[in-house]
């Protein structure tokens, strides 16, 4: 078949080389024109968008030259550091090595791998799943899996209990698994089968539990979107007791406090001898290179899901353990393993919050609570005498005249997330801390207290 150069077809077609090329008043028109309208106006505005011509560690390069400090990794997704060389070669190895990456009916050298891997960090978990996606299809599967799983091993249990203020995705299964209605707007009636309960509180947990139909309890180690909350200490192994007592499913999201982000490579391995049965993750794993999430379980729950011929093929999906995602999982946990990932974020992360606090403590009326575990921080802010509050003008400051990204909660006006990465260097932090006082200067002295 003759080639023909796509111009000539459509004049105005834009190749890869010329979108690696656009400026950034092209590429925003558009955006604008083309894509979500609404939210890149409400980025500009903030401050928050524009054009990244390179993205290196934890700096970010714009169009004009301008050195910008990352410090929000896309909600948790930069962990590892922006473009991580360790990554990025072996993603370059892979694809080198012409491989076949998409037949869900062969055999998966790396997804195997990496979940053997995986088997060796959380013993208790020995079973893998990968998603070409990312938390949302993460969680997905993890839904499915516990309801399969029940038909077989819980009898008259319909339920799924998930938590007030949660997130786990914008599917409509994940919007009603979390118990946020803003999420759940303009979608008609909620599904049936889903409760939820007020995070951290153990009563509400097993008064719904104790009524002997729920299947599972979701929830996440720690409320990412709902505002950086941290549980009491003693919640989750109390959870644990309750679902062990009421027969019922424990799965916990680490989309957001996994991979690291927290001082552990899973979140739940904060608490002793505990384990739930099953947890998903994405995000950090993925390391910014492309797509990536997955559910690891324990070898019961799989089994009772999909332990059989007959409903073996009740979770496939094309690029469901695919070889590119298990080789990108693979090297994300190596790195973490290799270069004591976890161990870094605890002692850097307890440096950041302590001197975060000298910062509460210096602006009481500003900044009321510091919160977070690690390089997850939620920075809640107060308000000024008319009730308007800081948060959002501090953010847009910070990044417009300081140039360093943090993100406020979208359903929560008075937190800023801040999530460094493992390549950030004190001198960063001092980047970001006068940055952030020289803000909170600004916009008190504009807005008054």
């Amino acid at each position: 078949m003759a080639f023909t150069e796509v111009k000539k077809l459509y004049p105005s077609f834009l190749t890869f080389d010329d979108a690696m090329a656009l400026d950034k008043e092209t590429a925003t028109a558009l955006q604008l024109k083309h894509n979500n309208k609404n939210r890149t106006e409400l980025a500009l505005q903030l401050g928050a968008s524009g054009v990244i011509a390179k993205a290196e560690g934890c700096y970010l390069w714009d169009t004009d030259g301008n050195k910008h400090l990352d410090f929000v990794g896309s909600v948790g997704v930069y962990c590892l550091g922006i473009n991580n060389p360790f990554l990025n070669n072996n993603i370059k190895k892979y694809l080198d090595s012409k491989p076949l990456t998409m037949d869900p009916l062969m055999v998966h050298q790396t997804t195997a791998a990496f979940s053997h891997n995986m088997s060796l960090v959380t013993p208790g978990l020995t079973r893998t799943v990968v998603c070409g996606g990312g938390g949302m299809e993460a969680n997905e599967t993890a839904i499915k899996m516990v309801k399969i799983a029940a038909h077989r091993t819980k009898k008259g249990k319909t339920r799924l209990l998930g938590t007030l203020n949660a997130f786990h995705g914008k599917s409509s299964a994940t919007v009603n698994l979390a118990g946020k209605p803003k999420w759940r707007q303009w979608q008609g009636e909620d599904l049936p089968g889903y409760s939820w309960v007020p995070y951290g509180d153990l009563a509400a947990v097993e008064a719904e539990l104790a009524k002997g139909d729920v299947i599972a309890f979701f929830a996440e180690t720690i409320q990412g979107e709902g505002g950086i909350v941290v549980p009491p200490e003693d919640y989750f192994p109390a959870v644990r007791k309750l679902c062990d007592k009421y027969d019922t499913y424990l799965v916990l999201d680490e989309v957001q406090a996994g991979s690291c982000r927290t001082g552990h490579i899973w979140a739940w391995q904060h608490y002793k001898d505990f384990q739930p049965d099953a947890f998903t993750f994405a995000k950090g794993i993925s390391g910014g290179v492309l797509p990536l999430g997955g559910c690891q379980a324990t070898d019961d729950l799989y089994m009772a899901a999909y332990g059989s011929n007959d409903s073996c093929f009740h979770h496939t999906a094309t690029y469901q353990d695919n070889q590119i995602s298990g080789a990108l999982a693979l090297s994300s946990l190596q790195f973490m393993i290799e270069n004591n990932v976890a161990e870094h974020i605890r002692s850097e992360g307890a440096y950041l919050h302590g001197r975060l606090n000298e910062l509460k403590e210096k602006y009481p009326n500003v900044i009321k609570e510091v919160r977070g575990r690690g390089y997850m921080i939620g920075v809640k802010y107060g308000a000024n005498a008319k009730g308007e509050y800081y948060t959002i003008p501090i953010c847009a400051t910070l990044s417009g005249k300081h140039r360093v990204h943090t993100m406020f909660s979208i359903n929560d006006e008075t937190i800023c997330r801040a999530y460094p990465n493992y390549t950030t260097t004190r001198e960063d932090f001092e980047w970001f801390l006068s940055g952030l006082e020289d803000s909170i200067k600004e916009v008190v002295a504009q807005m008054g207290e």
